[in-house]
């Protein structure tokens, strides 16, 4: 992780650095909503059928949600798409975090069932300030500027009525803290533009300026995940939940048997 601090961020600089584990290397840096399933290749023009569709069918459960999303507004739409994104509904968000053990916790997951033996996995380390450069999301701060997804600035871009830019990297971003898990997590965002052919985010040409992927041997990361444990990095810990606690529990009796 020094040696990616190194290499992203200048020698005088606060620099930022923002972190995700994949399990396979070979995973792209790519949200949901790009994605293929089924054989169906999705896109980000229907994130506005999987919004209205989880809308209508989450409703009755709302008062059940730790935090309900908003009645009106951008506020509204954005509580709704992190909402999705929790609940696994494809959306154009992908996720990051502040701490490098959780993504290395990510990385090394047994319980992952994209884990597959023999295939190294990854932690991807981003500056999103040096990302962010790319955009301008509003007259009064300096290029690089994080913002929350509610700013105005960010909605022209990238808000629910946004248009296919000319650019098509996506933007850093600060979501809601709407749930348990993307506080526990450290959770944040990249953001990617309503356009209906995303590029990777390792794929542009620039990309060595604001991104580093550090590979994980397989023959490691069992070793790496127990470690993890010892450090109280755990799915409890990071899945803050009742379902969470069964698995743990189970995990902690088998452990202790040995």
């Amino acid at each position: 992780m020094d040696t990616a601090a190194r290499m992203l961020c200048d020698a005088n600089q606060n620099c930022e650095l923002w972190y995700r584990g994949q399990v396979q290397t070979g995973f792209q840096l790519m949200p949901s909503i790009s994605r293929s399933i089924d054989g169906i290749q999705l896109n980000p023009e229907l994130e506005i059928v999987f919004l209205s569709k989880f809308k209508s069918l989450a409703t009755p459960y709302i008062d059940n949600l730790p935090t309900p999303p908003l009645p009106n507004g951008v506020e509204s739409y954005w509580s709704w798409l992190f909402q999705m994104q929790h609940y696994g509904v494809p959306t154009r968000l992908l996720d990051w975090s502040r701490d490098a053990l959780v993504a290395l916790f990510f990385a090394t997951n047994p319980e992952d069932h994209s884990l597959m033996p023999g295939i190294d996995s990854a932690v991807w380390v981003l500056n999103p300030v040096t990302l962010n450069k790319a955009y301008n999301f509003n007259e009064f701060t300096q290029a690089g500027y994080i913002p929350n997804v509610e700013e105005a600035g960010f909605n022209t871009l990238f808000g629910p009525d946004s248009l296919p830019l000319s650019n098509p990297k996506p933007a850093a971003a600060i979501g809601p803290l709407n749930s348990s898990r993307i506080t526990a997590q450290r959770g944040v965002f990249t953001v990617f533009p309503h356009q209906k052919n995303l590029i990777p985010l390792e794929q542009f040409s620039d990309s060595s300026t604001f991104l580093i992927k550090i590979c994980i041997a397989t023959e490691s990361a069992e070793e790496i995940f127990a470690q993890l444990q010892r450090y109280g990095i755990n799915k409890i810990a990071l899945f803050p939940e009742l379902q969470s606690i069964a698995g743990e529990i189970t995990r902690q009796v088998i452990a202790e048997k040995v």
